[in-house]
Order: structure tokens, then C-alpha cells, then sequence
């Protein structure tokens, strides 16, 4: 399974309460060619979620979709089935548009340490993404500034929504995510999924939905 991005959803359609998908511009789990896929309204529901599918322009084989629903939450999340990839992560990141090769080749370091359970190395890497994604944009305004500060000023450049800019007040000196990403604190199993998942949806706002 492979989570599809927002910012991969071209069109959306109603499907009683819920807003789904209906073309998707995404990577061929078969053929590997990026295809817009046009999903078929013929849902499978159950009580979690919808599956459908749909054919591939390249290739022409049939590629399941699964939209997990959740509760008074009208945006699903949404997967294609790609049984050669194991971590959407990683899937997905060389395709975006406009991401630098450093951030992502630190952001897949990140990844593969996360997954090996190796918490003081992803503390590490993760601190390294976020300075890579503040380097993008603020270039060498920022040089030798904290993480929380970068972020203020990153505020003077893009329009961020609230959920952004509240990373700087988190990332200041005397809070617990600074000094895991500065080995002051241990990074436990839970904190450091919750870390990466941090920097997937940072990537996706920054990266993928402009």
C-alpha cells in the first residue's frame, strides 16, 4: 500500500457525505509511468472505507484504490495498491516537483533509520530535513540561526496556515523536540513516528500542494 498525497488529486467528486477522489496523477504500480488514473464510481464499501479501481493509460492493467473514511472527518485518506512498495514515503518523494536532491536525499535517510528503529539516528536526520527544508526557501538569511528562529522568519517569506507556524514555539531551546533533535532527550518509539510523520506532512505542504 502506497498513500497518495493530496496534491497528486486532480479532481474530487461527492460520494454521499465524503468528498473522493476521482483523478488521480500518480506512479503506475505496474508499468512505473506517471498516469492521470480515472477512478471507477463502482465502489466496494464497508464500514471503514471504499475500495474501487481503475485502469492504467499506460499500461492498461487494473489498479485497486482503497479511501479509508474516518469518522466526522469529510477528507479520506487514500492508497493505491502497489505490492513493491512497502513505505509510501519513500515511493513518492522522487516524483515531487521542485524538491532539492539534498532535502531529498536526507529526508530518505530519515526514512530508512526510522524504519530500522533507530531513534537517536532519525533524532539526527530529522534535524537535518528540517534544515535542508528552511535552507530551500530561506537560503543563507538563516545561517547559524536555532530551528525556532528560522522558522519566524520563514513566516516572512510564505504564507504559512497556523498548524506551520506553531513549530517554532515547539522547536525553542527549553521544549522537549529541540533537545531531542539535539540529543538532550531520548527519542522513544511513539515520539519518533510522530517526527516523521511531522516532516511527511511538512514536505506535503510545502512541496507538494503549491
Amino acid at each position: 500500500m502506497r498513500r497518495i498525497f493530496p496534491g497528486s488529486i486532480s479532481v474530487y467528486t461527492q460520494f454521499g457525505h465524503l468528498k473522493v477522489p476521482k483523478n488521480i496523477r500518480n506512479v503506475c504500480p505496474v508499468c512505473k509511468e506517471k498516469v492521470e488514473f480515472v477512478l471507477k464510481s463502482t465502489y466496494q464499501s464497508s464500514k471503514h472505507g471504499l475500495m474501487t479501481e481503475s485502469t492504467c493509460p499506460s499500461c492498461k492493467h487494473s489498479v485497486p484504490f482503497i479511501i479509508i473514511t474516518k469518522e466526522n472527518d469529510p477528507h479520506p485518506d487514500v492508497y493505491i495498491y502497489d505490492p513493491h512498495r512497502s513505505t509510501d514515503a519513500l515511493s513518492q518523494i522522487d516524483y515531487i516537483p521542485g524538491m532539492p536532491e539534498e532535502l531529498v536525499r536526507a529526508y530518505k535517510s530519515a526514512v530508512s533509520v526510522h524504519l530500522s528503529k533507530e531513534n537517536t539516528a532519525t533524532a539526527v536526520l530529522a534535524k537535518r530535513v528540517l534544515e535542508n527544508v528552511l535552507k530551500n526557501f530561506l537560503g543563507d538569511k538563516a545561517k547559524g540561526l536555532p530551528l525556532n528562529q528560522q522558522f519566524e522568519i520563514l513566516l516572512e517569506h510564505i504564507n504559512l496556515v497556523s498548524q506551520v507556524t506553531s513549530l517554532s514555539p515547539l522547536l525553542a531551546p527549553e521544549k522537549t523536540l529541540h533537545k531531542m533533535l539535539e540529543l538532550e532527550a531520548e527519542m522513544d518509539d511513539e515520539m519518533s513516528e510522530l517526527v516523521m510523520d511531522l516532516l511527511e506532512d511538512l514536505i506535503q505542504y510545502l512541496f507538494v500542494l503549491p
